[in-house]
């Protein structure tokens, strides 16, 4: 009878040490499943944020496509940007007659299509209240308000 008590002893040591590392594991297992679902709502979060990034990438990659484009083109027709050169360019809103202003329209949008404005700003407004942008200038007239900011690109040789 001592040894039947002694094993059962032995069996509810057993049994208890068993259950110890039982319930290790499991709080071991929930402490990883805890982790495991942390990592998953901060992967979550990133996978959004890449979403929202995937429209910029896409526009920088047509970007990256039409600037290779573009430069092909103007390798093919002979253009070399070694030969060029710009200016920037902002002139402050002012009241300038309109001689004035189709001067200064005329020297930084180039007539002879040897030059390109690129225009970070440039408004144009009659001043008079009476005045057409595009009519005749009446007696009254005040020319125009102009407005410019950008950069002139030029040829190197261009006078």
């Amino acid at each position: 009878m001592a040894t039947s008590r002694h094993r059962r002893l032995v069996v509810l040591g057993a049994v208890t040490v068993a259950l110890a590392v039982a319930a290790w594991l499991a709080m071991s297992q929930v402490s990883q499943l805890n982790q495991a679902r942390a990592q998953v709502a901060s992967t979550r979060a990133e996978l959004g944020q890449l979403r929202g990034l995937m429209p910029v990438v896409e526009q920088r990659e047509r970007y990256a496509r039409q600037d290779a484009e573009i430069r092909v083109l103007a390798e093919r027709e002979g253009f070399d940007p070694a030969r060029w050169s710009s200016r920037r360019v902002q002139r402050a809103p002012s009241a300038v007659p309109r001689l004035e202003a189709e001067r200064l329209l005329s020297q930084q949008l180039g007539g002879s299509a040897l030059q390109w404005f690129v225009a970070d700003r440039f408004d144009v407004s009659v001043v008079s209240p009476t005045a057409g942008l595009f009519t005749p200038a009446l007696p009254d007239d005040r020319g125009f308000s102009l407005e410019l900011s950008g950069v002139v690109y030029f040829p190197l040789g261009a006078q």
